[in-house]
């Protein structure tokens, strides 16, 4: 399976965004998650095509709202994983 790994300093649960940058007009992936009581969040990337993805989490603490872009890559699952 492949995931990406964030760690917080405190548990948070996050609103997660796909949008797909190859496909602009495909409909966004939410997926709402929650770290664990240590702040570690594993985000599973089931379900989202390889390619180019803008990922957008946006959580709240302490009644302040955050969030976090990053343009990642889905690699071609290998071999193993099929």
């Amino acid at each position: 399976m492949t995931k990406i790994n964030m760690c917080f300093e405190h548990q948070v649960a996050v609103k997660a965004f796909f949008v797909n940058r190859d496909k602009i007009k495909d409909p966004a992936i939410i997926k709402y998650l929650r770290s664990d009581p240590d702040g570690i969040l594993e985000i599973p990337l089931d379900g989202i095509k390889k390619g180019k993805w803008k990922m957008t989490l946006e959580w709240n603490y302490e009644e302040k709202d955050y969030s976090l872009v990053k343009n990642i890559v889905i690699p071609v699952p290998e071999k193993s994983e099929l």
